[in-house]
């Protein structure tokens, strides 16, 4: 099972934006830069007045992470690596 992180840690994320898609490409994260091999899993949800996409990614070796995208704030944040 996943593993969560005590609290999401804000991360970069370079985004592709079409149309009202929206797609990680690769992220930063404690100084590394991971590319984003393959989207398992992505949803919206609402957080309050806020919308937040979530999305389940592929990088190098065996974990995925989980990235949340704030739309309101345009944040990125880890919430989880698994």
């Amino acid at each position: 099972m996943g593993q969560y992180i005590h609290s999401a840690k804000p991360v970069d994320v370079l985004t592709f934006f079409e149309n009202g898609k929206i797609d990680p490409i690769k992220f930063r994260w404690n100084g590394k830069v991971y590319p984003v091999k393959r989207i398992n899993k992505k949803w919206r949800a609402n957080e309050g007045s806020q919308k937040v996409y979530h999305f389940i990614v592929e990088s190098i070796g065996p974990d995925n992470y989980e990235l949340r995208f704030n739309s309101n704030k345009f944040t990125w944040q880890l919430v989880q690596v698994a």
